[in-house]
């Protein structure tokens, strides 16, 4: 609880200030259609986050609070579902209880689940699982209510289950759009595992199942199938590896969740993973190969089990496929970064089921074992757990746990730096960030922390600069993370660091231009224009700043407040005039907005409410007011 922002928690929470402190239902709906961490927007997210503050900056303490009792709740909705699986599989009503309770406790307590809940970002992930498990549970309670002969409590249940579940968990976080097809290995696995459906429930059920589970189920697979050519391409799309890479490197790294999941350590994984060794073929590391022979022979387990009589191995193989299609969209050929241990947070929910139906089946007349491996399991997991979460109050030594624990990775190293640092301690600091660079020469967001340092201390290694320049023409500037630390360091030049040379920003930026990434990339364009503009009005160079400013702002996806600020900052300058031109120069992004994405229903919710409108009138006033009194 006493842990701090981490990462994404910076880029994704501030802008709940970007409209003051939130007293109203249109700033409300501003903050909550703001969202940009996906597609969606993760509406239901950011509106859940004012449950713990309406200002900005809060206390982290308040969100991670609410992170978990969102957990337990999770919970809760897990162990509901087992309890409904359980009865589905015909086990006793008092047994089917001890069974979600042990299998939900399992997954409760397991220390893997420590960053997902204390990583405050990561609400999403948790509502996102929150709402499939619920909307799983109500599905697998309409269809026993159907199998019963209350047809429609049954078809309410499971039709309310899969539209609010589906709908509510995609608005949390996008995997919540596999809720139909978690529900369609949960028909075929327990309702549907002889193929008897069509003759048990008759044909008005087999077209329900059509329009509510195989329908979504089949839009999402051709999704997947056509991001396939992906595969193919050759490009990294901002990365360091290729979608063919990335996939097969994924086939090792399920593997190890998998071992995390049943074998967990005292070790926290942590938030870096850059680490990881990819996997360029089959054989190349070649534990590749039988990693992926293995996830194969697990899905042919899986389906062969699906027709067992034996109520266990049917659970194996419904938890061996619930957490295969759980980790569709985070875990094959998408491009997004390799590993996180929060992506098991909702693909485990039915990890320990099996093992539940086991203990408790074990457990007849005097046989107590079974209750104390029960008890002891609880027991090492709630250590680990506790031990953990310690380790994320305590953020120094956090930072020293990563590296120690990622040696290679050059982020993990690059976070302990800045602490050190931050006390003073700058040789340390420097070696840590210069042994990096040796093991990783083409990391930028290294050589961006390095710099910085240089500016702290007041001293440069002879070819810092040069290394600067040649990343900032090839590095990954489209990285988020290295483009917010690139972009850091660009400002702190602008603003006392002269170690590099008074002309180094303009010579850098330049540099950057070129870069093939940035050539792609509107926003970051954008940003180094924006910043060049800046060191341009440092000079007094008004007519260099003024056209930077105008050609940042005729690039595409502009944000509507860009053009006030650059006019803002063009007066503080004291360049009235210009200030004026450059608003008259660029029209409004707000009056032409185009399609429903969750971006363009935020800037039609600004138009409609006149936000940018008022201000862009008090801002010309005010210029107005400011030339009359200059001519005056």
């Amino acid at each position: 609880m006493t842990g701090t922002f981490l990462f994404d928690d910076y880029s994704n929470l501030p802008p709940m200030g970007d409209y003051g402190p939130i007293r109203s239902l249109w700033q409300a709906i501003a903050w909550i259609t703001s969202g940009f961490a996906g597609p969606t927007g993760r509406p239901v997210s950011l509106a859940s986050f004012l449950i713990d503050t309406r200002v900005w900056p809060a206390s982290p303490a308040v969100f991670k609070t609410t992170n978990i009792v969102l957990h337990l709740l999770t919970g809760i909705a897990l162990i509901g579902l087992l309890h409904a699986l359980s009865r589905a599989f015909d086990v006793p009503k008092h047994r089917a209880l001890w069974v979600a309770v042990l299998a939900g406790g399992m997954w409760l307590l397991h220390p893997l689940w420590v960053s997902t809940t204390l990583y405050i970002v990561q609400r999403m992930a948790i509502l996102a699982a929150l709402f499939v498990f619920a909307g799983l549970w109500a599905y697998v309670h309409g269809r026993l209510q159907l199998i019963a002969g209350r047809t429609r409590r049954g078809y309410l249940w499971m039709s309310l289950g899969l539209v609010l579940g589906t709908l509510l968990a995609v608005l949390s976080k996008e995997n919540g759009a596999l809720l139909p097809l978690l529900a369609w290995a949960i028909e075929k696995f327990v309702f549907d595992a002889h193929g008897r459906v069509k003759y048990q429930e008759g044909a008005a059920f087999i077209w329900w199942r059509r329009v509510f589970i195989t329908l979504p189920s089949l839009v999402l697979l051709a999704y997947l199938i056509s991001q396939l050519p992906m595969l193919f391409s050759g490009l990294t799309y901002g990365r360091d590896f290729t979608p063919y890479e990335r996939l097969l490197t994924e086939t090792r790294i399920l593997w190890r969740y998998l071992w995390d999941l049943w074998l967990p350590g005292v070790h926290d994984g942590g938030l870096f993973n850059d680490d990881i060794r990819l996997s360029t073929s089959l054989w190349r590391p070649f534990s590749t190969l039988p990693a992926t022979i293995g996830l194969l022979a697990l899905i042919g387990l899986a389906l062969f089990w699906r027709r067992s009589e034996r109520i266990v191995l049917r659970a194996i193989g419904l938890t061996i496929i619930f957490f295969f299609v759980g980790q569709l969209l985070e875990s094959t050929w998408l491009q997004l970064e390799l590993m996180f241990e929060h992506r098991n947070y909702l693909p485990a929910g039915l990890m320990f089921f099996p093992l539940a139906l086991f203990l408790v089946d074990r457990v007849r007349g005097g046989t107590r074992w079974p209750v104390w491996l029960a008890i002891g399991i609880f027991c090492v997991l709630g250590l680990l757990t506790y031990k953990r979460a310690d380790l994320w109050g305590k953020p120094f030594q956090q930072a020293l746990t990563w590296a120690h624990e990622h040696p290679d990775s050059a982020r993990a190293q690059s976070y302990l730096a800045n602490f050190w640092e931050q006390t003073g301690n700058y040789p340390e600091a420097a070696r840590l960030l210069d042994r990096a660079f040796q093991q990783h020469p083409q990391d930028l967001l290294v050589l961006a922390n390095r710099a910085l340092l240089a500016c702290d201390t007041g001293e440069a290694p002879t070819d810092l600069g040069r290394e600067l320049l040649k990343l900032a023409r090839t590095g990954q500037l489209a990285q988020n993370v290295v483009g917010y630390q690139f972009d850091t360091f660009l400002s702190r030049l602008q603003e006392n660091c002269a170690v590099f040379g008074v002309d180094f920003g303009f010579t850098l930026i330049d540099a950057a231009l070129t870069n093939p990434q940035v050539l792609h990339a509107p926003d970051e364009q954008r940003s180094l224009l924006h910043r060049r503009a800046m060191l341009w009005l440092d000079r007094n160079e008004v007519t260099q700043a003024y056209a930077d400013m105008l050609t940042a702002l005729r690039l595409p996806d502009l944000a509507p407040g860009t053009r006030l600020l650059f006019a803002a900052e063009l007066a503080s300058a004291h360049h009235q005039r210009r200030a004026l031109a450059l608003l008259d120069a660029v029209p409004p992004p707000l009056a032409d907005i185009h399609g429903w994405s969750m971006g363009a229903i935020h800037r039609r919710w600004l138009a409609h409410v006149g936000y940018y409108h008022k201000a862009e009138i008090h801002l010309r006033e005010t210029l107005e007011k400011e030339i009359a009194a200059a001519s005056g």
